[in-house]
């Protein structure tokens, strides 16, 4: 038997795993945007081994996943990791991680629509400066819209968002190759690359968005873990890829706003800059997306609220607190950040912490301890103000 939970059945008429698939990819950074913030996330000394900083980010994410994949074994529910932690510490348990988690991503929905019109897009398209608290106000909007369509429609849009955004990671990744020489790993050190791979796993942490759908793909956890774990590789290969040039690129280039649309227009010209930027928007927006849903879903399990009135209840403040971030968005950004981010590596630490409960046996502590200590630096990198976005 697939699931604990009754409502983790899925059905025949169930979304394609493709579909799945296609929601886990773009859930994953937005994939464009992880290049974008390797530089921040490496640090300046670490990207100049930004190949191995990459690859050993995604041998410490495998242990999380793992985590992810083994609980759901035995759970596929709307309840997603707050289901998981239900199953190995009881109800009680997943109510608090359940709103901790609600509250992260809660935050994550205005404050990441702020990020995307004033850091990604403006410094991009300066003609767009005048018009920004029209895209502050709009974008919410078309997002609720979206998530108030069949969920197909949604998946689907984000499905070929996700698979623009791993081809151009592959574009920029080729286009920079052809023009610098490759330096997988320049003379590491421990420091430097130890605290780049753990910022660089972190980027991963939303990949565990696809869960809460999980309950409604066709396959149910058989799909969920072969479609979460094809995502991860997928976007960790293009990942790789666009890496391995930034260790050579001039380092004025890493220095910009959005350094990948940057590098782009440096080494081909102002049409891949703008696809890039494009993309990584895109890319962010819908990642929104893709937390809205889960967001909507783990509400609806956490109290039995039909789901189309959870969306609502959610569409009502998420527009609003746009509408406010107009009065001083860059306040609104730095306010928001960290606890949403705090609120998120609690909840993650959570999901390990209580695995042991879940699943007895030694074999399990080494990736108990290593995905422990993922979200525990994530906490570390928010007290000591190193924590990059």
């Amino acid at each position: 038997m697939e699931a604990t939970d009754p409502a983790s059945q899925s059905s025949p008429e169930g979304f394609s795993p493709l579909y799945f698939v296609g929601f886990a990819i773009a859930s994953i950074g937005g994939p464009l945007a992880l290049p974008n913030f390797l530089p921040g996330t490496a640090g300046d000394e670490g990207i100049a081994s930004a190949g191995l900083v990459v690859l050993l980010a995604l041998a410490v994410f495998a242990a999380p996943l793992v985590l992810w994949l083994v609980y759901s074994r035995r759970v596929v529910s709307p309840g997603g990791l707050s289901a998981f932690v239900e199953a190995a510490a009881g109800r009680q348990a997943a109510l608090v991680h359940g709103w901790i988690w609600a509250f992260a991503y809660f935050l994550y929905l205005p404050y990441t629509i702020t990020f995307v019109v004033y850091d990604v897009l403006t410094p991009i398209f300066p003609g767009l400066h005048s018009y920004r608290w029209v895209l502050e106000l709009v974008l919410p909007i078309v997002i609720v819209l979206l998530v108030l369509a069949p969920v197909r429609l949604a998946l689907a849009a984000l499905a070929l968002v996700g698979l623009a955004q791993v081809v151009f990671m592959l574009v920029l990744g080729g286009v920079t190759l052809g023009h610098v020489p490759v330096h997988f790993a320049a003379d590491p050190s421990l420091d430097p690359i130890g605290r780049g791979v753990g910022g660089t796993a972190l980027l991963f942490v939303c990949a565990s968005l696809p869960l809460y759908l999980g309950a409604e793909v066709r396959g149910a956890g058989r799909a969920v873990r072969r479609g979460l774990t094809a995502a991860v590789a997928v976007v960790g290969i293009c990942f790789f890829v666009a890496a391995l040039p930034l260790a050579t690129v001039p380092g004025a280039l890493r220095d910009f706003p959005v350094p990948a649309a940057t590098i782009a227009k440096y080494y081909s010209g102002r049409p891949l800059e703008v696809a890039v930027a494009l993309g990584i928007a895109l890319g962010t927006l819908g990642l929104i997306v893709a937390e809205y849903l889960a967001l909507g879903r783990l509400l609806h399990w956490l109290h039995g609220v039909p789901l189309r009135r959870v969306l609502i209840w959610i569409a009502g403040p998420f527009v609003v607190a746009d509408a406010i971030s107009l009065i001083d968005p860059e306040a609104f950004y730095d306010k928001l950040l960290k606890p949403s981010l705090g609120a998120l590596f609690v909840s993650q630490l959570i999901v390990f912490a209580v695995f042991p409960l879940f699943r007895r046996g030694v074999r399990w502590l080494p990736l108990v301890a290593v995905a422990s200590g993922l979200a525990i630096w994530g906490l570390y990198t928010l007290v000591s103000g190193s924590a990059s976005t």
